[in-house]
């Protein structure tokens, strides 16, 4: 169990820790020439770890990196002094943690004794309505004995907090040293999860993967650490140095891995807070990292004393953080506690921050329970989830997906949850666009997956095509080539109109990327113009051929292929860019035709053109069919058909 102090400077913390376990906190010369904590300490008794903090107001910042990950609070006050100021800041910072075990020890009882009623009264009274109120409180002397070995059996019997030992491994660093011989080692609590010697870990936020080459679990070597012990971790890493490695830093299992520089939060303030206006700077402590942020409520114009509300913090710099993460708040001179809270996302939208769909999420977010949570959200719009990112900001491993699934409940489509009612209800949406289509186009031949996903669900691309799997398992869709359509319809051509498409067929494919005009193929085949084009536009409403400009009829398979050309020219780029001469050249067009074929791919949703330059979607890739498997960069040119290939007669050699 890992027992944090806390109290004014000059209380006795560090003396009843030795008291207690019979260790010296202080480990630097400066601490022990000057009587005073400056830095953390460490000292082990039994099952008890203690973390030692400074009481001086000048480092409440490592008071706040000591007290990440502590299972309770030791609160010391002195008799002779009563309840001081870092006394209440001290309890004020337990209180935002959430640190709900704790024992109260009044110490320096040998000085003045007759004092301790009275400063009983006061601990009452501070403690009051907070998360340590009721807390035992007991008289003791670190230099008499007196009361020690109560309060070592006080501390014993708050037990440990729970802990997520079925987790993904969270080792939250608070001090990094070099010892000869050895090499790095850095000490933490273990959060959550379990590490052990040999496991492969990513530095967080710098990214560097490391080796755990031994360790030691509460101050004795070991092969594996659990959840809620403190630890000494060795690591390696090919150019690890020890200045790339500081206090604040996290150890984590490499899914884990997600730096982040905004959080939304539940923020509270304190009742003697300043208010804050949007865009307040702010210290903020979360583990052992010490960042600036800048800090603006979402519901409201401001943050007042007292009050709480979800704010947005956007960082000075990237630090590792999970939903459920706690925080701390200091002002902007770093002089006061002012406030803290909660972590609901850590990877917030960068847009429609305080949209009431967005609220209304971070309400969901709010529930403790991740189940809960997934249910919360998936009542609100759109009514689905990204399930990957959610599990990992919750650091939920793998092996436990599927339960928290079944209690929401919800249902998996690739990456994203839904509830089953609003999966009935995709599927129904589906399946009535299609109805509609078919009405209204009652000769087209359904309508292209990625059309039907942006008119029905705006799901993630894999997400709509695992929908589409299922409803077309389930008989409710069926899909003919590109086309998605419901099963009872057939789109036919005349007759006539079939009698027509072999030599159209021959002629436009013949010339593949340069087909002739209308008026050629008209006269080709010696038929009135605006008939023959009537014919081609219901060949390209049935998914035969696509009208790329006016007049520009080309086989699908060939749009296909110009699409796995285009995105061939963009991978080959440097910037990834298409443009228009390197299509030209490509296709041995002209430059107006490759002009024609980008702005029909700007209009397909294939490229998206920003100003002069273009990039391939590679999501819209299947827009007109599959593209041929060879590669598409080395596909053969095309050319225009001689007049006499134009002429050749139907059955022709």
């Amino acid at each position: 169990m890992i027992i944090g102090t806390a109290g004014h400077v000059d209380h006795g913390k560090t003396r009843l820790v030795q008291a207690l376990t019979g260790a010296a906190g202080d480990r630097l010369a400066e601490e022990r020439r000057r009587g005073i904590t400056i830095d953390l300490g460490y000292a082990y008794a039994g099952p008890l770890g203690f973390v030692d903090v400074p009481g001086h107001e000048r480092f409440v910042h490592t008071m706040l990196a000591g007290a990440a990950g502590i299972d309770a609070a030791l609160l010391v006050v002195a008799a002779d002094d009563g309840v001081m100021p870092q006394t209440r800041e001290h309890a004020a910072i337990l209180d935002l943690l959430g640190v709900a075990r704790g024992v109260v020890a009044i110490s320096k009882t040998d000085l003045a004794p007759g004092r301790v009623p009275a400063v009983s009264a006061q601990i009452r009274d501070l403690l009051a309505g907070g998360a340590l109120a009721g807390s035992q409180v007991l008289p003791v002397s670190a230099v008499s004995g007196l009361g020690v070995e109560k309060l070592r059996a006080a501390l014993l019997a708050l037990g440990r907090a729970p802990r997520r030992a079925e987790a993904g491994a969270r080792f939250c660093i608070d001090r990094v040293f070099t010892l000869a011989g050895i090499g790095i080692v850095v000490t933490g609590t273990l959060v959550a999860g379990r590490i052990a010697a040999g496991d492969h870990l990513t530095l967080s936020p710098s990214g560097i993967e490391v080796r755990v080459r031994g360790l030691h679990a509460h101050s004795r070597p070991a092969e594996a650490a659990q959840a809620g012990e403190r630890a000494a971790l060795n690591i390696a890493a090919a150019r690890l140095a020890k200045d790339l490695v500081a206090r604040g830093d996290w150890l984590v299992e490499p899914a884990l891995h997600a730096p982040t520089a905004a959080l939304d939060a539940l923020v509270r303030m304190l009742p003697d807070a300043p208010a804050l206006r949007p865009g307040a700077p702010v210290h903020l402590h979360l583990g052992a990292a010490h960042v600036t942020a800048r800090i603006q409520a979402l519901e409201a114009p401001g943050l007042d004393p007292g009050g709480t509300a979800s704010a947005r913090l956007v960082l000075d710099r990237p630090i590792a953080a999970l939903a459920g993460d706690r925080l701390v708040m200091r002002d902007a001179a770093a002089v006061r506690t002012i406030g803290g809270g909660t972590v609901l996302d850590p990877f917030p939208p960068r847009r429609g921050r305080r949209t009431p769909s967005r609220l209304a999420a971070l309400r969901a977010l709010a529930a403790p329970a991740p189940a809960i949570a997934l249910r919360g959200l998936l009542e609100q719009p759109p009514r689905w989830v990204a399930f990957g990112p959610f599990a990992r900001a919750r650091n939920i491993p793998s092996r436990a997906r599927g339960a928290l699934l079944e209690a929401a409940p919800a249902v998996l489509l690739a990456d994203v949850a839904i509830a089953p009612p609003a999966l009935a209800a995709l599927r129904a949406a589906l399946m009535q666009a299609l109805a509609a289509h078919h009405a209204a186009a009652p000769d087209a031949p359904g309508l292209q997956p990625e059309r039907l996903r942006v008119m029905c669900t705006r799901l993630p691309a894999a997400a709509f095509r695992a929908l589409v799997e299922t409803s077309i398992r389930r008989g409710e869709i069926a899909q003919e080539g590109p086309w998605l359509r419901l099963p009872t319809h057939r789109a036919t051509l005349s007759p006539a109109d079939e009698r027509l498409w072999p030599p159209l067929r021959r002629l436009i494919g013949a010339a593949k990327f340069r087909p002739p005009r209308t008026r050629d193929l008209a006269q080709a085949l010696a038929l009135p113009e605006a008939g023959l084009r009537a014919t081609l536009k219901r060949l390209a409403r049935i998914g035969r051929l696509v009208e790329v400009a006016h007049d520009h009829f080309f086989l699908r398979e060939t749009v296909a292929e110009m699409a796995g050309i285009a995105a061939a020219l963009g991978r080959a780029d440097a910037r990834g860019v298409l443009t228009a001469a390197a299509l030209r050249d490509r296709l041995d067009n002209g430059r107006k035709v490759a002009i024609q074929i980008l702005e029909f791919f700007d209009r397909a949703g294939l490229t998206r053109r920003l100003g002069d330059e273009r990039r391939v979607r590679a999501d819209r890739l299947g827009l007109f069919g599959v593209p041929p498997a060879r590669d598409a960069a080395c596909t053969g040119v095309g050319r225009p058909a001689s007049s006499a290939a134009m002429h050749k007669p139907e059955g022709s050699a």
